[in-house]
C-alpha cells in the first residue's frame, strides 16, 4: 500500500492563472480576432469592386464589338453623324439612338449606370475629311458612394 500525502492548498508547484491574467488573454485575443474580422470585410469590398470593375469593362468591351462590324461611313452614320459634323456623342439615357438597347444591360449590372459613345475624327477636321474614327466607349457608375468609370477607345481606318 501507498501512502498519501494530504492535499494542501498554496504549494509552489500547483499555481494556477489569476483573474487578472485571464482577462488579459481575453483582451488580447479579442484585439486580434477584430483586426482579422476587418480584413474579412475589406477583402469582401474589394472583392465586390473587381466585379463591378470587370462588368464595366465586359459591357465597353462588348459595346466597342457590337460596331466593329460596320464600315468607315456606316459607324458615323449608324450614329446620326454627318460628313461635316466633327464629333460625336451618344449615351444610353438619352434619345433612341445606337446604343440606347444597352441600357437595361447597363442598369441591371450597374448602380446608376450609364454608358457613353463618342466618336472623334483623326486625321482631318470632320468626319468627311478624316483618315480614321476614334470611338471611345465610357460606362459610369456609383460604388460605395463614389463615381467610377471605365473607359475604352479604338480607332477605325
Amino acid at each position: 500500500m501507498s501512502a498519501r500525502r494530504p492535499w494542501t492548498a498554496g504549494q509552489d508547484g500547483e499555481r494556477g492563472f489569476s483573474l487578472i491574467e485571464v482577462v488579459i488573454a481575453i483582451g488580447v485575443l479579442a484585439g486580434v480576432l477584430l483586426s482579422i474580422c476587418s480584413m474579412f470585410i475589406l477583402g469582401g469590398r474589394q472583392v465586390k469592386g473587381g466585379k463591378t470593375m470587370t462588368e464595366a469593362t465586359a459591357l465597353a468591351h462588348d459595346l466597342m464589338e457590337t460596331f466593329d462590324k460596320l464600315s468607315y461611313i456606316g459607324l458615323y452614320t449608324t450614329f446620326g453623324a454627318v460628313a461635316a459634323d466633327t464629333t460625336k456623342s451618344v449615351t444610353t439615357t438619352g434619345a433612341t439612338n445606337p446604343i440606347s438597347p444597352w441600357r437595361t444591360e447597363v442598369e441591371r449590372k450597374l448602380e446608376n449606370g450609364v454608358a457613353t459613345a463618342r466618336l472623334d475624327p483623326v486625321g482631318g477636321t470632320n468626319f468627311g475629311n478624316a483618315i480614321g474614327i476614334k470611338m471611345t466607349v465610357t460606362v459610369t457608375w456609383n460604388e460605395l458612394g463614389r463615381a467610377q468609370s471605365v473607359t475604352l477607345s479604338t480607332i477605325r481606318f
